[in-house]
């Protein structure tokens, strides 16, 4: 980590995992080979979902980081990462390759390390947490940003009936997300929407393999503008979504508050 701030501390990663007893195993993330790698498709896949986001020579942090794919790849970028995760087996494995580890209570350390990251990005993780948690996460996350940087939060959309498949597909999950939802939330911060939509589509590789998911993503966007058209909505359909916040200037917010200062 760059500056002269406090060196990242390393995490036990042993809060609340009782219910999560065997998950790594259930995901597929009990396999050494698995972990902390990424695929030519994975690379292409978090490149796209973090086009707006610093990663090169930036401080990147990832919540709930899994099977490490991510953080491989944003070291592989340049950027030097940071953890969370409360699977003790994972957090072993990312010891064990010098990866710097916070609490998954982020909040609890979030003004020792204020303002210390360009990036951070939690994917499939927020559908885990109750609606109250999300809110402090999200303070947390501001306070941990560095002025114009990024949140990446990937997870099931909770506006479609596409994204009951995945919302549905894993026992730890606990609450159905949106824009729509988390805005309130959002609104109370100084974050700004960059993005709201569909996760990332991958090109794919090979020609057959491109040609498929081409038309593929072209019947889905047709059957959305139908639906939307059809009960007058304009919401993303697809299984999982992605909303990308980007942290505003202090002295942007200082300006609008004088500004809502003047009108009351």
């Amino acid at each position: 980590m760059s500056g002269t701030s406090r060196p990242l501390a390393r995490s036990s990663g042993r809060a609340s995992a009782v219910s999560y007893d065997g998950y790594e195993a259930w995901k597929g993330w009990d396999r050494l080979e698995a972990l902390f790698s990424f695929s030519p498709d994975d690379a292409d896949y978090y490149a796209g979902e973090c086009r707006e986001a610093r990663i090169e020579n930036a401080d990147v942090l990832e919540i709930g980081f899994g099977s490490g794919g991510f953080l491989a790849w944003a070291q592989a970028k340049g950027a030097r990462v940071a953890g969370t995760e409360i699977n003790t087996k994972l957090c072993e494995a990312a010891r064990e390759r010098g990866i710097p580890l916070l609490p998954p209570e982020i909040e609890t350390v979030a003004s020792e390390y204020g303002e210390r990251f360009d990036t951070i990005a939690a994917f499939d993780v927020f559908e885990h947490f109750e609606l109250e948690e999300i809110a402090t996460r999200l303070r947390a996350f501001e306070a941990l940003l560095r002025p114009q940087g990024h949140v990446i939060l990937r997870f099931p959309n909770g506006q479609s009936p596409f994204g009951l498949a995945p919302q549905n597909a894993d026992p730890t999950h606990k609450t159905a997300l949106s824009l729509a939802k988390l805005e309130p939330l959002i609104l109370r911060l100084s974050f700004e929407v960059v993005r709201y939509g569909p996760a990332y589509r991958t090109p794919g590789r090979g020609l057959v393999v491109r040609v498929v998911r081409k038309i593929r993503y072209l019947l889905r966007d047709r059957l959305a503008g139908i639906l939307n058209l059809v009960y007058a909505q304009a919401i993303p359909w697809d299984p999982v979504v992605t909303l990308v916040l980007r942290k505003s200037n202090k002295s942007e917010t200082n300006t609008d508050e004088r500004a809502d200062a003047v009108d009351e």
